[in-house]
């Protein structure tokens, strides 16, 4: 039995062909044309993208989670995923690698997002949590571990064996006060910073008004308002501890009724 694989992407992608002064971009980059080189006038250098995020990664049941294992190797053979929050059928043609990839034609920093054992209707308790923690590990390895290492050596593999430069990780989304969160967070936490102590972790957990109870670089801080909420928190950070974790915006919208979205 012959079996034909059908890519629907198109000819004119990002980097495929190359204008005059983009030669640093990569050659086999999967993001479309006009959307690549939009991001690049958006996003200086000194901006983060976030690789694989929201509740895209959280999702409502772990059956169906993100698992960034399937989404690197030859695109033919990426089973792809059912995006069980918004109803959906992945490919997952961009996969971790694109993203990580598109953060290094764009001259930013990935900020990698991978779930905490935690969906909206499915947890994984702290006890059995180990698996996760060293698929966390293994996805730290192969952005930024040796060409020789298990998993850097899949990323040399496909094109890249230079390290990305991968130094934030964000331990679930939206999670903070969800049954078994602090508890898993600690676990990825510890088994992070003792494998990696140069990456800088980031909590779910609000510290804007009050300390954290658990140790973070930076916290995660989302906003969806209307416009006159989102005014409101212009002093949202003035009496945030300057020594401790950092915030980090990571979503943030004007939405509903003064919003050209319902």
């Amino acid at each position: 039995m012959n079996i034909v694989v059908l890519f629907t992407l198109p000819i004119w992608t990002f980097n495929k062909i190359i204008p005059s002064g983009c030669e640093d971009f990569h050659a086999n980059s999967d993001i479309r044309i006009l959307w690549g080189f939009r991001l690049a006038k958006v996003f200086p250098n000194h901006f983060s993208i976030v690789c694989g995020s929201g509740t895209y990664v959280e999702g409502n049941y772990l059956q169906n989670k993100y698992q960034w294992k399937d989404t690197v190797g030859p695109w033919e053979e990426r089973p792809g995923h059912f995006n069980d929050i918004w109803n959906y059928w992945s490919d997952d043609g961009i996969g971790y690698f694109e993203y990580l990839q598109l953060t290094e034609d764009l001259g930013t920093l990935p900020v990698w997002v991978f779930n905490a054992g935690i969906r909206r209707h499915d947890k994984i308790n702290t006890s059995n949590i180990a698996p996760y923690v060293q698929d966390a590990l293994d996805g730290i390895e192969f952005a930024k571990g040796s060409p020789r290492s298990k998993w850097g050596s899949v990323r040399a593999a496909m094109g890249h064996p230079k390290p990305f430069d991968l130094r934030f990780v964000a331990i679930g989304n939206e999670d903070c006060g969800l049954f078994n969160y602090e508890g898993n967070y600690l676990r990825f936490h510890d088994a992070i910073r003792y494998a990696y102590p140069d990456i800088k972790i980031i909590s779910n957990c609000d510290a804007s008004t009050k300390p954290l109870n658990h140790p973070a670089d930076l916290f995660d801080y989302h906003i969806y308002t209307d416009s006159n909420g989102m005014f409101s928190k212009s002093t949202q950070f003035d009496h945030t501890s300057r020594s401790g974790p950092k915030a980090f915006v990571s979503e943030y919208a004007v939405w509903r009724k003064d919003s050209i979205f319902p």
